[in-house]
């Protein structure tokens, strides 16, 4: 799948500038869907992909500094439709993923997805954050995220500016989670693991030392243990993100309570980044 994602001319060297590079390969993709290429870019300059009866797209919410509002990253999530543009959910789309190999073909294509819409246009610089299904992180022996870099070195895009992020479901295995984490690590990439609760993180810290820590805002017991969990995500070198900020009123308890980033509807809803000019 990936070497089908990897067009020739990415892999010359005619074009440095690594913005035209992508602007370059962004302008050979077909206008439409022609039934042969599983990646075009629609009228409003979206790329979209096909993954069986299902058309792919991104959307990328936010993750500011509580303290200024500036924009830090954005987490990127996908959006799927059908033919005729109705919305399709995406827990759908992901049970057509029947055996691991399909599942691992379907979530390179969505990060692929993910990185042509956030850096195709020379657009933001910022940090991407992507989800990774749990079923893929065990589904990988080792060497997670090599298949990807390949996709990113091909786009001129460092590892570094990818955010690789678990689901809350893969902390109830400490272990199995530090070695998956740890070998997206070793190949390049930053890491975030989201955690059903603060009592979680002396265990989580005992494992793995990732580069964010996100914790949901809207968790009674998150809400309690805010000051604390912040001062311990410092401590230990991690950057404390509390997501589901649905308010003002909780940015600002965040905030307060010594959380840096914060994430949610409050601050920003999920939103197509790619210009309609482009």
């Amino acid at each position: 799948m990936t070497a089908r994602l990897e067009p020739p001319a990415l892999r010359s060297n005619l074009v440095p500038d690594s913005t035209r590079i992508r602007e370059h390969y962004l302008k050979s993709l077909p206008r439409d869907a022609d039934g042969r290429s599983r990646l075009w870019s629609a009228p409003d300059g979206r790329v979209v992909g096909r993954f069986m009866a299902c058309n792919l797209s991104s959307v990328f919410q936010p993750v500011v500094l509580l303290g200024t509002g500036e924009t830090f990253g954005h987490e990127a999530f996908v959006r799927s439709f059908d033919d005729a543009g109705s919305d399709l959910s995406p827990w759908n789309l992901f049970s057509h993923a029947a055996s691991d190999e399909s599942l691992v073909e379907l979530d390179r294509l969505c990060r692929t997805l993910h990185v042509l819409n956030y850096f195709g246009h020379g657009g933001p610089a910022d940090s991407l954050f992507l989800n990774v299904h749990g079923r893929l992180m065990l589904a990988v022996g080792d060497d997670h995220g090599s298949a990807f870099g390949r996709v990113l070195a091909s786009l001129h895009i460092p590892r570094r500016a990818i955010v690789i992020e678990s689901p809350p479901a893969m902390a109830d295995d400490l272990s199995m989670l530090a070695y998956v984490m740890l070998n997206y690590r070793y190949n390049g990439y930053r890491t975030a693991v989201n955690l059903p609760d603060t009592d979680m993180l002396d265990a989580l810290f005992d494992h793995l030392r990732p580069d964010f820590v996100k914790l949901d805002g809207n968790h009674d017991d998150t809400a309690r243990g805010l000051p604390d969990a912040a001062d311990r995500c410092a401590r230990f070198g991690a950057r404390l993100i509390v997501t589901r900020i649905d308010s003002a009123a909780l940015a600002q308890r965040a905030h307060a309570a010594g959380a840096p980033y914060g994430q949610g509807h409050a601050l920003g809803r999920p939103a197509n980044l790619t210009p309609v000019s482009a």
